[in-house]
């Protein structure tokens, strides 16, 4: 899922390369329709308010608000489980270029040198 502020650029649709805000100004439905469509599009639901400010013509649906709610709710979770290493396996660390292995990082390091890792904790 990709979180959008007001001023991100939309990535998809006839609107590409356009600002949330931009969109939301020319075609307000278009940002509603992309709530309730597009699996992927979400914002965070405070924006609601701003843009309907912006806009005092347009009230967007109940459902809509709902929906787009919802899908912050599971954007925010799924931002916490990804703060949470422990969730990944090492390959799934390996492929992110995480090495989950610091001493094989530093096995050319002579141990008399010093360095960036010698303190009291023995690393």
């Amino acid at each position: 899922m990709k979180l959008y502020s007001l001023s991100s650029k939309l990535d998809f649709g006839e609107y590409s390369g356009q600002s949330l805000k931009e969109v939301f100004l020319k075609d307000p439905d278009y940002i509603e329709d992309c709530i309730m469509d597009e699996a992927l599009f979400c914002f965070n639901p405070d924006n609601i308010e701003i843009l309907e400010d912006l806009m005092p013509k347009f009230t967007f649906l109940e459902e809509s608000i709902e929906k787009l709610e919802s899908k912050f709710e599971i954007f925010e979770n799924e931002e916490n489980s990804f703060d949470d290493m422990e969730n990944f396996s090492a390959e799934d660390l390996k492929n992110l270029g995480i090495n989950d292995n610091l001493s094989d990082d530093f096995s050319n390091l002579d141990d008399g040198e010093g360095g960036f890792y010698e303190d009291d904790f023995g690393l």
